[in-house]
């Protein structure tokens, strides 16, 4: 039997209104650690990549909306029980 499928949030809030100048900055130069760690884990075999690419596309996705909405879009076309897996791993934002 195939369990109903509910709609899901999306992968990476975009926030309505943009963040400040410096919250960006940080989070773009994130971005590039992260990738350059994941060129460095192609280079070099014992750690891998992928994790590093992941990371630096969720904190270029925060620091900009329309990256954020792309991410979200591609997310939608993956298959219902990976993007349940991912919702699984994604961290609880705490309540205020």
């Amino acid at each position: 039997m195939q369990e109903a499928e509910e709609p899901l949030p999306d992968l990476i809030e975009v926030a309505e209104a943009r963040r400040r100048l410096t919250v960006r900055v940080a989070l773009v130069a994130l971005a590039v650690v992260f990738f350059l760690l994941g060129i460095l884990g192609w280079l070099v075999p014992i750690v891998t990549g992928v994790p590093f690419y992941a990371l630096g596309l969720i904190a270029l996705g925060m620091a900009s909306r329309r990256v954020g909405r792309w991410i979200n879009a591609w997310e939608r076309k993956l298959p219902y029980k990976l993007r349940r897996a991912l919702r699984r791993m994604k961290p609880e934002r705490p309540k205020p």
